[in-house]
C-alpha cells in the first residue's frame, strides 16, 4: 500500500492526493466497508453535536500508514490511535475565543497545557485548526467531547483505542492542512 502511495504522489497533483487518500475514501480501519463507517460517524455526530457529514478520520487509521512527514510511512498497527477531523466553525469558534481570552489565566494550566496553547496561537490556528488532544480538557465542550470518545472506544473498529480529534474551521483548512503535510512527504519521498 505504501509503495502505491509512493508512487502515485509523486506523480500525482497534490489536491487530488488529499481527496483521494485521506477526504473522500472509506478509511483503512473500516476495511472499506462504507456503511459501517457512516454509522460510526452517526454515532459519534449525535455524541458531540455535529452533522456526520463534518467527521472525517485522518492520519494512519485512515491510509493504513502514518501521514505524518516526520514518521516515515509508519504502518497503522494495533497500538495506533485514531485520528478524527471535526469540520465545524461552531467549534473552532468557541476554541479559538477560548484560547485567545485565556491571558494571564494561562499559568493555572499544566506546562503541557501552556505549550499547546502556545502552539496553537503560534501555528495552529494559523491553519484554521484547533488540536484538542492536550487541551481537550479545559475547552468549553471539553467534558462532553472527552466522554463522547470514551464512549467511542467501546465501538468497533476504535475499540480500545485513543481517539484524538481536530477542528478545523472549515473544508478549506482541512484540505490545507493536510495539502501542506503531503508536500512535505512528497519532498521527502522525492529527496531519498
Amino acid at each position: 500500500m505504501t509503495g502505491d502511495f509512493k508512487t502515485e504522489i509523486t506523480n500525482t497533483d497534490i489536491s487530488f492526493m488529499t481527496s483521494k487518500w485521506i477526504i473522500e475514501k472509506v478509511p483503512f480501519i473500516f476495511s472499506d466497508n462504507l456503511e459501517h463507517y457512516i454509522k460510526w460517524k452517526e454515532i459519534l455526530a449525535s455524541k458531540i453535536g455535529v452533522d456526520s457529514k463534518a467527521i472525517v478520520l485522518t492520519g494512519s487509521a485512515s491510509v493504513g500508514f502514518s501521514l505524518n512527514p516526520d514518521n516515515n510511512l509508519r504502518a497503522f498497527t494495533e497500538n495506533s490511535d485514531i485520528d478524527v477531523a471535526i469540520i465545524s466553525q461552531h467549534y473552532f469558534d468557541i476554541s479559538w475565543h477560548f484560547l485567545r481570552n485565556i491571558g494571564t489565566n494561562r499559568y493555572s494550566y499544566s506546562r503541557k497545557q501552556i505549550t499547546a496553547i502556545d502552539d496553537h496561537r503560534s501555528r495552529l490556528i494559523y491553519w484554521g485548526t484547533i488540536a484538542t488532544d492536550k487541551i481537550i480538557q479545559i475547552l468549553p465542550f471539553g467534558e462532553k467531547w472527552i466522554t463522547s470518545l470514551n464512549e467511542m472506544a467501546k465501538v468497533e473498529p476504535t475499540k480500545d483505542r485513543v481517539i484524538n480529534i481536530r477542528i478545523y474551521k472549515d473544508f478549506e483548512a482541512l484540505r490545507a492542512y493536510h495539502l501542506n503535510n503531503l508536500k512535505l512527504i512528497k519532498d521527502k519521498i522525492i529527496t531519498q
